[in-house]
């Protein structure tokens, strides 16, 4: 017999408190003696954890925990490829209050809870994202069946929005895989495959999505046979070891010091995270639960949570950048130079699916992108990300060539060659005169030069896109859009959606000098070449910037980047901006010694990025010419002329209608320089510095040193507002 539970029955005498609540967004259904919580609605897109979901799970299981006709119980999602994508990141923004956020933490931990005090085996089956919360919720049921579906993940990410798992995590994922495991994967956020998180022990089956809920059954039918609620489980070998021994102390020193090095130092919540693990092994569970919903009281209101909260909302509102209803899904691709950048472009295309064709005039660098590629899918198929009959296939959709061959089912050309724009003008004009189809897009990586300015001399110039990448490709996870004066809205859409395919962010970013992120960066590295020049270490330079939160200091960035390609955006910056984007010398006089970076061997650092390189010399000489001796500044000094003026540039792109709001400011910046995440963005950082603070030392640092450091009208308007 079968019954569907959707609302309580008014004439039962139990329909009291939480079995009153109407089950709208879980589905309860009993069959067989099994019963089946459905977590959401099939019509959902993603299932959350909202207070009224996690009322209603409650409602569920308090309602089964009064039936003696169980045999057990299958949580699983609403449909195929959902399961729980964790907690509603809304209610994470919404708490303002540490005792507020901790009593959250307590009433959905004790609803889960409750799985565990039902009297018969209850089976997690996991199809679809298994995340946070949802999780958490798995955790507590007595077995874990996961499927082969390519949406199954599964994972605590808790601390990228700058909290820590609150709901038992941390308690019953080190209770399960030992400490080693849980700290690897709590710490950071990883998200596993099914087949990855079978591995680790975190689900008990990996099975075919077409076998999921009949693996759970058979998991309920062989516990119910046996007279156990579920399956067996120590620790054994190493995680026995080195979880329940003295041995422990040595996985917790090694973690403490990963978290106090590089940006892991700036983010609270990894560091909380350890103690609560550490506390699942050392403490009473009442009491370790206790702790931990204690931590996420306590780093839910912290400006690290609430900085990194913003940063999901502008991902997530980018996503929709890719909707307009004549955007298409492009499938054939053909890429014209084979450098790193165009190899490493053409490989994320395929990685995705795409048939792609790289192109160069010389052979070499196409092999040079074939074997790039492969030890790249050979990493991760020994990390079993993917499997090796994947990573063959990858391979085979990319296809290299000398001369670009048949462009008739090509709907993608793009170029990522030369910083020339003739060049570039030409091989477009040539894709078109080789058969390239008159609705194909053809974008172009420049980083600099004008996209308006190609779409000249090209039929139907409302195609022509800037679709800029950045070094390198496949780490960087901006995607600057550029429209060019002609190009329409449903080539954007386009660039946008492959961009969100590639498993980057998207900014829409208007047609200028520099666009966003390199106009942005001009100042802020010419001004670190300018205090090498008047006697500041690099050292010191680079300290200063780590210190703020950046991924890397200007020097070391110098050197990544090419003081060549410094040279040739610094001057792109000083035709359009002649009065304060003056270039400093030290570019053209490194790329007169051929010290551009670690492409010849060095520049500032040496080639590994460490030590003193061949540059140093030549700052040496300028300073020599200038008479200029070594000096020490404070770090306060440095803060000032790097970061403002980077500030007030953002500032001034925005008011010149480079993007659409101060949202496109804040992700722009963080996913494209790496401004520090922890602060929610640039506009963010300001605001809590203080407007009238910035344009006050900015108007100092004009009257002291040069007027190129007079601060915008639109940051003066803003900060008098302020």
């Amino acid at each position: 017999m079968s019954t569907t539970d959707r609302k309580p029955d008014p004439c039962d005498a139990d329909a009291t408190g939480p079995r009153a609540v109407e089950l709208e967004d879980v589905q309860l259904t009993v069959d067989d003696g099994v019963a089946v919580v459905r977590l959401g609605r099939e019509d959902e897109h993603m299932v959350t954890l909202t207070r009224s979901r996690i009322d209603q799970i409650e409602a569920a299981i308090d309602r089964l925990g009064g039936r003696h006709d169980l045999l057990g119980v299958i949580v699983t999602g609403p449909g195929p490829g959902m399961f729980c994508a964790g907690a509603d990141v809304n209610l994470i923004r919404e708490v303002t209050d540490a005792a507020e956020g901790e009593r959250a933490a307590v009433r959905g931990r004790s609803v889960f809870a409750k799985l565990r005090a039902l009297k018969v085996p209850v089976v997690a089956a996991i199809e679809g994202p298994c995340l946070g919360g949802g999780l958490e919720l798995a955790l507590f049921c007595d077995v874990r069946v996961a499927s082969d579906h390519p949406a199954t993940q599964i994972g605590l990410p808790e601390v990228k929005l700058g909290i820590v798992p609150g709901f038992g995590g941390t308690q019953n994922l080190t209770r399960l895989v030992g400490l080693p495991k849980a700290l690897d994967l709590i710490l950071t956020g990883k998200l596993l495959r099914g087949k990855q998180a079978a591995r680790a022990g975190l689900v008990d089956r990996f099975v075919p999505a077409t076998k999921l809920l009949s693996a759970a059954r058979e998991e309920i039918d062989r516990l119910a046979a046996a007279h156990r609620k579920s399956r067996p489980r120590r620790l054994r070998g190493g995680a026995f070891w080195l979880s329940r021994t003295p041995l422990r102390a040595l996985v917790v020193r090694a973690a403490r010091k990963r978290l106090a090095q590089d940006q892991a130092r700036f983010y609270p919540a990894p560091r909380r995270a350890l103690q609560c693990c550490v506390d699942a092994l050392r403490r009473s569970e009442a009491d370790g639960y206790a702790a931990e919903a204690k931590a996420l009281g306590e780093m839910i209101v912290t400006p690290t949570s609430k900085g990194l909260v913003h940063l999901f909302f502008l991902t997530e509102r980018q996503k929709r950048l890719g909707r307009h209803p004549d955007a298409r899904e492009l499938q054939r691709a053909l890429v014209v130079g084979g450098g790193v950048m165009g190899a490493g472009i053409a490989a994320e295309l395929a990685q995705k699916g795409m048939s792609v064709r790289l192109t160069d005039v010389a052979l070499e660098p196409l092999q040079r992108a074939k074997a790039r590629l492969q030890g790249t899918l050979d990493k991760r198929v020994r990390r079993r990300r993917i499997e090796r009959h994947e990573a063959l296939a990858v391979q085979d959709r990319l296809a290299v060539a000398t001369a670009p061959g048949n462009l008739r089912d090509t709907d993608l050309w793009l170029e990522a060659v030369v910083e020339d724009l003739g060049v570039k003008q030409k091989l477009m004009g040539d894709a078109i005169a080789h058969g390239l189809p008159d609705d194909a897009v053809i974008a172009t990586n420049t980083s600099s030069l004008s996209v308006s300015a190609m779409q000249q001399q090209v039929a139907h110039p409302e195609r022509v896109v800037g679709i800029h990448f950045f070094n390198p490709p496949e780490k960087m996870p901006l995607v600057e859009v550029i429209r060019g004066r002609q190009t329409d809205d449903a080539t954007v859409a386009t660039a946008c959606r492959l961009a969100l395919r590639l498993g980057k962010f998207p900014v829409v970013v208007a047609d200028a000098p520099g666009f966003l992120v390199n106009r942005c960066l001009s100042p802020y590295i010419n001004e670190a070449a300018r205090l090498l020049l008047e006697g500041v270490h690099p050292e010191a330079i680079d300290g200063a910037m780590l210190d703020f939160g950046m991924p890397m200091g200007p020097c070391r960035l110098l050197d990544e980047v090419g003081f060549d390609v410094a040279a040739k955006v610094s001057e792109v910056m000083h035709a359009a901006f002649p009065e304060r984007m003056q270039p400093c010398a030290l570019f053209a006089a490194m790329v007169a010694a051929k010290a551009l970076g670690r492409k010849t061997g060095g520049g500032i650092y040496g080639q590994q990025g460490t030590g003193k390189g061949p540059g140093r010399a030549v700052v040496a000489d300028l300073r020599r010419q200038r008479a200029t001796p070594p000096r020490e500044v404070s770090r306060s000094e440095l803060v000032h002329r790097l970061i403002y003026p980077l500030v007030d540039e953002a500032y001034r792109c925005l008011d010149e209608g480079l993007v659409a709001d101060e949202q496109d400011l804040d992700l722009g910046l963080v996913m494209g320089i790496g401004f520090p995440p922890f602060t929610g963005g640039i506009t963010r950082y300001a605001a809590r510095e203080g407007l009238a603070t910035i344009v006050a030392r900015l108007d100092e640092l004009a009257r002291t040193f040069d007027p190129r450091f007079a601060p915008g009208d639109g940051l003066r308007r803003r900060s008098v507002r302020c």
